[in-house]
């Protein structure tokens, strides 16, 4: 099995489209030449995210965007690396579009489209208002390793981590926007909250034995800044919260760690 080496970016996201296409285009870059194979973004980094940065999908944002996707495509194709780019997708004639992650191969061709399935509500966030549940898991095979997406709220449920393994990734790709928080608010809680958000990411890793990849934007106050997990559950590397940046790590599947519950695993797949 060859190493995969990722490049997890984080950014400040805004609702200028074209802002956020020249900070990605430079991470991009810099991923590059760094030899990275593949590059995660946090989620809805290109358009940034419905109900915080934008109110309303208007018909002009939706074109640049899309014009932006070619963009991106483009960069892809000539720089020969994998892309997992964030925003929006109107399928038919849907009112509220998926949040979506993409997958783009150095082709410069979509690869696969995962659409956020568990949207927040309530306490936990306005997702329901701005966006339509998407309705299944997706996987793709890289370098010969199967992998997957998750995107942000979705950490709270250990059944998706779980229906992964059972489909057999070893690698979970995740996006997050768990930032723009009031800092009054995150001095009483969010510090807390991006423990949680961590400590349930490493149990989900020993727990299933997955890699995982989390990317999360860095708007002012962010909960947590990008990491990656290794299958036992202990963090390999991490970026500081709140500045953009790149974290670079290689990823080797042939890599034995200790895994307690190796065992009983496939009772409960």
């Amino acid at each position: 099995m060859s190493i995969l080496r990722v490049a997890i970016a984080q950014h400040p996201l805004s609702e200028a489209i074209t802002v956020n296409l020249e900070i990605v285009k430079k991470q991009i870059q810099i991923a590059a030449k760094s030899g990275a194979d593949i590059v995660l973004f946090p989620e809805c980094n290109l358009t940034g995210y419905a109900g915080i940065e934008f109110t309303e999908y208007s018909e002009d944002n939706r074109l640049i965007f899309e014009q932006a996707m070619e963009e991106v495509k483009r960069l892809a194709s000539e720089l020969k690396i994998w892309l997992i780019v964030g925003g929006y997708f109107f399928e038919g004639g849907q009112d509220l579009p998926y949040n979506s992650l993409f997958v783009i191969n150095t082709e410069g061709e979509i690869k696969c489209r995962y659409d956020k399935r568990l949207l927040t509500a309530g306490d936990s966030g306005n997702d329901i208002k701005y966006f339509t549940s998407g309705s299944g898991p997706v996987t793709f095979y890289l370098k010969g390793i199967k992998c997957a997406l998750l995107i942000c709220h979705e950490w709270r449920y250990p059944e998706l981590y779980r229906e992964y393994k059972g489909l057999g990734v070893d690698l979970i790709f995740q996006s997050w926007y768990d930032a723009s928080v009031d800092p009054d608010k995150y001095k009483k809680s969010g510090r807390d909250h991006g423990s949680l958000i961590m400590g349930a990411v490493r149990s989900n890793a020993a727990n299933n034995y997955l890699w995982i990849c989390g990317s999360n934007a860095s708007n002012r106050e962010s909960s947590l800044g990008s990491f990656l997990v290794c299958p036992d559950g202990i963090v390999k590397a991490k970026l500081a919260r709140n500045r953009a940046g790149v974290l670079f790590a290689d990823i080797d599947t042939s890599r034995k760690f200790i895994d307690p519950s190796a065992h009983n695993r496939e009772r409960f797949l």
